[in-house]
């Protein structure tokens, strides 16, 4: 007997659900051309041409300039992806849409009249 079979008192199985739209999916976290260029900005912020500008006898604070200056490059590079990270989508789908007659979840029921 296959797995797939069902029995006669076995309640149909549900349809399966359409896959997602392509640019929902898109839509999503932040572009990958925004995540590219924020790449980009760091190799070339860490390479070494661009490092030597902040080899010098300088400091900050009583700290030498150049961990000043990685760390400073570093968060803003950190800083700069968190922002780009917290782009939504305009509209989304609920999860778990609800199914006619399924009880409403706990929030959206008005609340219960004491005796």
């Amino acid at each position: 007997m296959n797995g797939d079979d069902q029995s006669a008192g076995d309640p149909p199985l549900p349809a399966p659900r359409a896959a997602a739209p392509a640019h929902a999916a898109s839509e999503r976290g932040p572009r990958p051309q925004l995540l590219l260029a924020l790449f980009a900005t760091g190799v070339l912020a860490f390479n070494f041409p661009l490092l030597m500008v902040w080899d010098a006898d300088v400091s900050v604070f009583g700290l030498p300039l150049l961990p000043v200056a990685l760390f400073a490059i570093w968060a803003g590079l950190i800083a700069a992806l968190a922002v780009a990270s917290e782009r939504r989508p305009k509209a989304s789908p609920p999860i778990l849409p609800l199914r006619e007659g399924s009880p409403q979840p706990p929030a959206q029921q008005p609340p219960a009249e004491a005796p």
